[in-house]
C-alpha cells in the first residue's frame, strides 16, 4: 500500500460525502485518486477510487432500489470504509485486501440489487480505466491494472472521445516556431 496517508483521507472524505448523498463530491475524490494511481501504478489507489466512484453511482440510484436492501448496502459500505481505514492505519494489507473483496462480492443482497451493484462495479473498473488511460498509461497496461480487458477499455474510450482532446493535437510548424521565436525575445 503505497500513500497511506492519502487513501485514509480520500476514505474518510468519501465516507462523508456519501453520508451527505454528495455524488459530485464522491467523483470528484474519485477522479482525484486516479492521479495518485497513474503516476505509482498502485492497485489499492485503483481500487479506491473504482469503490468510491461505485458509491456516488449506487447513491445516485437510490430510488431505483427498494429502501431496506439499500440501507442494508449503503450501511455496510460505510461501515467496510472505516474499516478499511483501520487497516491502513495498522498497514494490514491483508485485511485491506479482504475488505475489499467482501465489498466487490456484494453478499445477502436482494438478486436485483446484487445485480445492479456488480454492474456499478464493472462499469466504474471501465470509468477509472479510461481516466487512467487518459493520463497517458498504455491500454495495455490499464487493461491489466484494473482487471478488465483491453477490449472493454477500447470500447469506452472509443464512445469518450479521449483521442480527440486536444492535449492530443500537435501544434503545426510555424505555431511552434513563433512560441519558440517569443520565449527566446
Amino acid at each position: 500500500m503505497q500513500e497511506h496517508k492519502h487513501l485514509v483521507e480520500l476514505l474518510k472524505e468519501a465516507k462523508k460525502a456519501a453520508k451527505s448523498y454528495d455524488v459530485f463530491k464522491l467523483k470528484q475524490l474519485s477522479n482525484e485518486t486516479v492521479h495518485s494511481a497513474t503516476i505509482y501504478r498502485d492497485t489499492d489507489n485503483v481500487v479506491v477510487a473504482i469503490l468510491v466512484y461505485a458509491l456516488g453511482k449506487l447513491i445516485e440510484r437510490k430510488d431505483s432500489f427498494q429502501e431496506k436492501d439499500f440501507n442494508k448496502y449503503f450501511t455496510f459500505y460505510l461501515s467496510a470504509i472505516e474499516d478499511l481505514i483501520g487497516y491502513i492505519d495498522d498497514d494490514n494489507e491483508k485485511m485491506f485486501k479482504n475488505k475489499i473483496n467482501n465489498l466487490f462480492e456484494v453478499k445477502g443482497l436482494s438478486e436485483d440489487l446484487k445485480k445492479s451493484v456488480l454492474d456499478v462495479f464493472r462499469k466504474a473498473r471501465i470509468n477509472k480505466a479510461s481516466k487512467i488511460y487518459e493520463h497517458g498509461i498504455s491500454m495495455e497496461s490499464t487493461a491489466k491494472l484494473l482487471g478488465i480487458s483491453i477490449w472493454e477499455l477500447a470500447e469506452y474510450s472509443g464512445q469518450t472521445n479521449i483521442s480527440e482532446m486536444n492535449m492530443n493535437k500537435t501544434v503545426d510548424v510555424r505555431k511552434r516556431i513563433k512560441n519558440a521565436m517569443e520565449f527566446f525575445s
